[in-house]
């Protein structure tokens, strides 16, 4: 239940792998803002009427129903029912079963405030500055499919179907971290990048020393978008890059974060400090994923060879 005044939400999508666009359209007269994420306040705040949401994502928002009349009202997921690559609802995905996983929450508006609400109306918060990290060094990760290695198919109009002599492999089967290889097109001549997926056990690949400033540049070879999540750290969100150019954080982005969308096809950019000595992990917050592999450890400062490592991690 809720009256007609601001409330202040601390939001968290713990969702094993579905991607939530929070719609509060169906409140009418809801104002809404966002004015932090996971490592804080933003830089200022967002009026928005949807919340793109990855698993492990959260969002501290303002819904002012001071304007919403008494009654009930849901607040809606958008996101799809399946697994989520970006794009627009309806164009490249369908919207989740408006009956079912389309419903999150329902308020209940009681009618006017008990109390005066007292509080700053969002939009004339003055949120504490972010200083802006200077990265030194950069560093390419990938994200990779795996297609099986003894299935294959032929693909035919009515589907799929097995075939254990066609070279079309069946897949994907499971999404694994990595590095990026850095070759030369054959064809063009031009830099590019092949993805090295690499396994929990394989040696360590990423570290860097204690209180380097790094951008990690992570290359998304899968089809899919990714919930990245890099412990010990909380980073700021610097670009992202595709076929069409290079584009500026999400307003939503514009805090300290410890998650970022990884979306297929592109090159997602964050810059973070570590400041910290030890062993850490960096994974996808699908559960699914993360359990099957999608999880690499780093090790920040020289690597102490009687740290306990995971198992045939050589220093």
């Amino acid at each position: 239940d809720v009256e007609q005044r601001r409330y202040r939400l601390r939001l968290l999508n713990g969702c094993n792998s579905r991607f939530l666009i929070l719609d509060f359209n169906g409140i009418p007269g809801a104002e809404v803002w966002q004015i932090g994420a996971e490592g804080g306040f933003l830089a200022s705040p967002v009026p928005l009427t949807q919340i793109l949401m990855a698993p492990a994502e959260r969002a501290d928002v303002i819904i002012d129903f001071t304007n919403v009349p008494v009654g009930e009202y849901v607040l809606a997921n958008l996101g799809p029912d399946e697994p989520y690559g970006g794009g627009e609802i309806g164009v490249d995905f369908d919207a989740a079963d408006p009956a079912s996983t389309g419903q999150v929450m329902q308020f209940r508006v009681t009618g006017p405030a008990v109390t005066a609400d007292t509080t700053t109306p969002p939009q004339f918060l003055q949120l504490p500055a972010i200083q802006q990290l200077v990265p030194t060094s950069s560093r390419m990760v990938s994200l990779n499919e795996e297609e099986s290695k003894t299935v294959s198919i032929d693909e035919v109009p009515a589907g799929i179907v097995y075939n254990p002599i066609s070279d079309i492999p069946f897949g994907p089967t499971s999404a694994l971290l990595g590095t990026v290889i850095q070759m030369t097109d054959p064809v063009t001549n031009e830099p590019i990048g092949v993805g090295n997926p690499l396994m929990w056990s394989d040696n360590i690949t990423e570290n860097p020393m204690v209180g380097a400033v790094e951008t990690w540049e992570i290359f998304n070879y899968t089809a899919d978008a990714h919930p990245i999540h890099i412990h010990l750290v909380q980073f700021q969100v610097v670009n992202r890059e595709s076929m069409d150019g290079v584009r500026l954080p999400e307003l939503t982005e514009s805090g300290w974060k410890d998650t970022v969308i990884s979306y297929p096809g592109e090159i997602t950019r964050v810059k973070m400090q570590f400041d910290v000595p030890g062993l850490y992990v960096w994974h996808c917050h699908i559960v699914e994923h993360e359990d099957n592999e999608m999880m690499r450890p780093y090790y920040v400062g020289p690597i102490d060879p009687n740290a306990p490592l995971p198992d045939n991690i050589a220093p």
